[in-house]
């Protein structure tokens, strides 16, 4: 127990003018008094992300008076998260200062893995935060480091713990900053899948399914759409003017090209969109080509160059070109046959289908079933004769 602690919640408690916030350092101050030093914790942990108690009380102020004297009483994720408002609040008016002050913390809490975890993730969110006068990364070499080394770590922990939300976070954030957009897909995917969706506001989601949907568009060797597409982050875009980028996804899921181009006079006003739209247009191609081949069965998978040309919006002279170049990233497996000018597909990378996908496949499940059960029936029929040969 402290008396410093108890003179601040005190005087706190008389001099705020908001009724709320005094019931607040009253609910702070009689829980100090019992020591119940959960319930304490889980109330502070409480107010400092309150943006209501923020707005009235100075959080480094608090962290210096009641935060500090709780350090070796609480767990030491709890105090992890506890800080982290407090950092970004110092950051507002003093950067240094609030790189300093999260260095400190993670020192205190080195024993605990996923706390050490937890500030780094913080800590490197303000250096993401930290931008020059161009709008860039001061220490953006700085800030890899301290991923690649934060990775490691994360790797080691076993299952989803709540420190791999926040770092993924981050991570997806560097790699936007430095444009690789495949990588930011990916990233921000695992973030999606870690974070409570209820923590994120409107406004949060909006622009996650947006940066998502440009990052699946722009990413190089991106061709599976389906996991994004399944993802309810997608509905904070629907009845929005961003509501086109859902369908200009569907439409490259599906190789749709024309259905793609129906849509530039919205995704035309995106810079990185139009000053990319021929390595887009490719990438449909691609895709177009991926779902002529999963469309048929096993047994009629000779595609000709002008069905190809046809679907694809191509010249016939630019088919096997096209066909090389999915063969090379590993999109298909098969072969071109340049004197009957068709392509024989035999694989087709795996991915996540849509509802239609899946409807088309259970359709060729049911072909192949019967076509199994008449040679099942064939056999029956005739297991006489061919024993009798044998």
């Amino acid at each position: 127990m402290s008396d410093k602690v108890e003179l601040y919640l005190l005087k706190k408690k008389q001099e705020v003018k908001s009724a709320e916030i005094a019931q607040i350092f009253q609910n702070l101050e009689g829980l100090y008094k019992k020591k119940l030093w959960h319930q304490l914790t889980q109330e502070v942990r409480k107010q400092v992300y309150n943006p209501v108690f923020a707005e009235h009380v100075n959080l480094k102020e608090f962290y210096d008076n009641v935060i500090s004297d709780l350090e070796f009483r609480i767990n030491l994720l709890h105090l992890a998260e506890i800080v982290m408002p407090v950092a970004r609040k110092v950051f507002e008016t003093d950067k240094q200062g609030a790189f300093d002050f999260l260095k400190k913390i993670q020192t205190s809490v080195k024993k605990d893995k996923q706390a050490s975890i937890r500030v780094t993730s913080g800590l490197i969110e303000l250096y993401l935060a930290n931008k020059d006068a161009t709008g860039c990364c001061v220490d953006i070499a700085e800030i890899r480091g301290m991923i690649e080394e934060t990775q490691k770590d994360v790797d080691d922990l076993v299952g989803v713990t709540p420190v791999h939300a926040p770092f993924y976070k981050v991570s997806a954030t560097y790699l936007k900053e430095i444009g690789d957009f495949a990588g930011y897909y990916r990233e921000a995917l695992r973030y999606l899948g870690c974070e409570d969706a209820q923590k994120l506001s409107k406004e949060e989601k909006h622009v996650q399914a947006m940066l998502l949907g440009f990052a699946a568009l722009l990413g190089e060797d991106i061709y599976n759409f389906g996991e994004l597409l399944a993802h309810p982050i997608l509905n904070a875009l629907r009845g929005t003017n961003e509501g086109w980028l859902v369908d200009v996804l569907y439409s490259f899921n599906s190789g749709d090209l024309n259905k793609f181009r129906e849509y530039e006079s919205k995704w035309g006003v995106w810079n990185d969109i139009k000053k990319n739209k021929e390595n887009l247009e490719g990438k449909i191609r691609l895709l177009c080509l991926m779902e002529i081949a999963l469309g048929r069965n096993s047994k009629n998978r000779h595609i000709s160059f002008k069905e190809i040309s046809e679907k694809a919006s191509i010249e016939v002279k630019k088919v096997e070109y096209l066909v090389m170049k999915a063969l090379s990233k590993g999109l298909v497996k098969g072969s071109i046959d340049q004197v009957n000018r068709t392509v024989h597909i035999t694989w087709v990378q795996p991915r996540v289908l849509s509802p239609a996908q899946v409807y088309q496949m259970s359709e060729r499940v049911g072909a192949w079933r019967v076509d199994v059960e008449k040679m099942e029936t064939v056999v029956r029929e005739n297991a006489k004769e061919i024993l009798m040969k044998t």
